[in-house]
C-alpha cells in the first residue's frame, strides 16, 4: 500500500495532503460517512 491515503495514486482529487496523510473516517453528512479529506468537494455529494 502507498503511504498516506490508499487512492490517492488513482483519485483525480489527490493532493500532496493524500500523499502523507492518511484520512480518517468521519461523518460528512447525516449518515453519511467518508475516509477522504476532500469528501464535501467531491461532485455529486
Amino acid at each position: 500500500r502507498p503511504a498516506g491515503c490508499a487512492f490517492h495514486p488513482r483519485c483525480p482529487m489527490a493532493r500532496a495532503r493524500c500523499r502523507d496523510e492518511v484520512p480518517e473516517v468521519r461523518e460528512v453528512a447525516p449518515g453519511r460517512w467518508s475516509a477522504c479529506h476532500f469528501a464535501e468537494e467531491v461532485p455529486g455529494s
